[in-house]
């Protein structure tokens, strides 16, 4: 039977798929470790506790969950009791950030186990997989935790014993001593329970095998989540789990789909041990369902099957009359191995020069992920600047941020690009200026060009990458703080985000920051711990901070329907200190001067102030030409 024009072209546009990805580097990537905070951003977070709001709190341990909080990095016991207290907070997302914060503190926060424990019944699912991974991360504390763990891994509850298997899987060696445990699991009727187990599973290592015939059962039961759950198991255990790999291969045919493409997956990473099953493996290849078939292309490429056969035919199908050919072609060279794609590098010049901008905008983001081969396609992105299509510049502005330093000698073009007519490039030129390294700085003006952008998303994304310069950026503190009146919430958003990266502000930056939160009532308990973050622990930013910019509670106020306390006099004169020198930085904060006018006489109001004080009353009578000031003054003045 002759076979149509119309199949064969199909047939060479899967078989360029799939050799493009049989050369891709699949490798898990590893998640970057977190490192511990310096002193000041320490200081900063904990200090952000004492204020009167529970949301500035949430905001810190949001901070602090993105730290490594272990020794040596040392916090007090009464801040590791009162984040403890935020285990027990009515908001699920402030409840998860302050777990993550707990995980993240090892055994300072010993005592906080029991209640981390508890959370494996909160109501938020994601809640309990926090508390399940934090307890997994207090390794010194993990042999305590072990009876308790193997007590609730029988709980009648199945979403206490999917975290208590998940805080398993988190322990890692520990893993093996919870076999007993894990073979009664894998009788467990829950499909989520024994998913959570996977981890757990993976960690025993060659001790796996004592649980294959168990998984022999599962992955043959009737109930497809059963079967699929089973399958995610077997994928842990790598080539642990090769025994199963038959038992993989007829699930390629199981009738759901969802369990087809696990099946599909795992095999793929059993590697080497499955080469013997790509013929089944290719079948699936016209799967009725998308994931599936791209499924059998990850996999394949995962078990390394010789693809140097192939590279004729791809080396055609560059050359092919089709554009969507062209343009997959193109997408495949930038997904190859250094190796494999150094055969190619004839075709991808000819593509960058292809008459369809979208073949050429596709080959300049194959450039950019070509490593140091890219460097001899250095003109050609020169080229691809001054294109006529806005998605092929935008493309050759994302090649030169992947190669980074490598491209130096196309900075000066890359420049151009943010003054370009089209939005989406200026957004893209912005993007890129975070992969630069030292070579980002340069582009500050550029950057702060972009701040007055009249396109929201530009504008954002130039602020997001001045926060990636970071404090390489810091003259751009005055223009950042402006943007905090931006009418766009995303702009504002990104703001916050990138202030924070800053480093420490100094009294007059604070303050604005105070000013803003009048204006950005959404953001105030956002803002709010920014400034208490940027002080660096500093006591009398902090007290400002409690003073001003729209507290919940004022220090002066016992409850928040507006009961006073008694303000002492040593406490009086230490703010007013503090109000006297902040207040020339506060003439141009449109909210935040009628606020410290308010807070001083309130405090002049409620002091008993002793004749020694006249002096500091006399430097607010003449800020403020007050009438209630000038006569506590002179009623002073007759006791002296």
């Amino acid at each position: 039977m002759k076979l149509s024009n119309s199949f064969i072209r199909k047939w060479r546009f899967l078989l360029l798929l799939f050799v493009a990805l049989l050369v891709v580097n699949l490798g898990h990537v590893q998640a970057s470790e977190k490192s511990p905070p310096e002193d000041w951003q320490l200081k900063g977070m904990l200090a952000a506790l004492d204020d009167s709001d529970t949301d500035v709190w949430g905001e810190a341990v949001k901070k602090m969950s993105e730290y490594d909080l272990k020794s040596p990095v040392n916090i007090p016991s009464e801040r590791i009791e009162q984040i403890g207290k935020l285990l027990r907070d009515k908001d699920s997302d402030i409840r998860r950030a302050a777990i993550t914060a707990v995980g993240e503190m090892g055994a300072q926060a010993k005592e906080l186990i029991p209640q981390l424990l508890q959370l494996f019944r909160d109501e938020n699912w994601r809640v309990v997989m926090a508390a399940a991974k934090a307890v997994g991360n207090l390794d010194s504390e993990a042999q305590e935790l072990i009876p308790q763990l193997q007590q609730l891994l029988q709980d009648k509850n199945w979403r206490v014993r999917a975290a208590a298997i998940t805080a398993v899987g988190e322990m890692e060696s520990e893993a093996k001593q919870f076999i007993p445990q894990l073979q009664q699991l894998l009788q467990d009727n829950n499909s989520d329970v024994l998913r959570a187990a996977a981890p757990a599973v993976g960690n025993l290592g060659w001790e796996a095998k004592q649980l294959i015939p168990q998984l022999q059962q599962l992955l043959q039961d009737n109930n497809s989540d059963v079967r699929y759950a089973a399958v995610i198991i077997v994928d842990e255990m790598k080539s642990e789990g090769k025994e199963l790999i038959p038992q993989l291969q007829q699930l390629f045919s199981d009738r759901h789909s969802e369990v087809r493409y696990v099946a599909v997956t795992a095999m793929g990473d059993m590697g080497w041990d499955a080469v013997e099953f790509i013929p089944q493996l290719l079948k699936l290849s016209k799967d009725r369902d998308r994931r599936v078939r791209f499924a059998v292309i990850r996999a394949v490429g995962e078990i390394e099957w010789e693809a140097q056969i192939f590279i004729p035919e791809l080396q055609e199908l560059f050359k092919d009359e089709d554009v969507g050919v062209r343009r997959a072609a193109a997408r495949a060279m930038g997904e190859m191995r250094s190796e494999t794609a150094k055969q190619f590098i004839g075709e991808l010049e000819e593509l960058l020069k292809d008459e369809d901008e979208r073949v050429r905008a596709a080959a300049a983001r194959a450039v950019g992920n070509l490593g140091s081969e890219a460097k001899q396609f250095i003109r050609e992105l020169q080229e691809l600047f001054g294109d006529q299509d806005e998605r092929v510049r935008a493309a050759a502005a994302r090649a030169v941020g992947n190669l980074g330093a490598e491209a130096k000698e196309l900075m000066p073009q890359l420049q151009q690009l943010f003054s370009d007519e089209d939005e989406f490039v200026r957004k893209e030129a912005a993007s890129v200026v975070g992969n630069l390294g030292s070579e980002a700085k340069q582009f500050v003006p550029q950057l702060q060009q972009l701040f007055g952008d009249e396109d929201e998303r530009v504008r954002a994304e130039a602020v997001r990458a001045v926060g990636n310069i970071g404090s390489e950026a810091k003259e751009l503190m005055p223009q950042l703080l402006q943007l905090l009146k931006d009418k766009d919430s995303e702009v504002r958003e990104a703001t916050v985000k990138a202030l924070a990266q800053m480093g420490k502000f100094n009294t007059q930056q604070i303050l604005q920051i105070l000013n803003a939160t009048h204006r950005n009532r959404e953001q105030e308990a956002e803002l709010r711990f920014l400034a208490y973050f940027t002080t660096g622990g500093d006591s009398n930013s902090i007290t400002l901070i409690q003073w001003l910019g729209s507290p919940k509670r004022y220090p002066n106020q016992i409850d928040n329907f507006g009961e006073e306390r008694s303000v002492s006099r040593e406490e009086g004169k230490k703010v007013l200190e503090i109000f006297a020198d902040a207040w020339t930085d506060t003439q141009n904060l449109e909210y935040l001067r009628p606020e410290l006018k308010a807070q001083i006489k309130k405090l002049v109001k409620k002091v008993n102030w002793e004749p020694e004080d006249i002096s500091l009353l006399e430097r607010h009578y003449n800020n403020l030409q007050n009438k209630d000031i000038k006569a506590k003054i002179d009623d002073l003045q007759q006791i002296q």
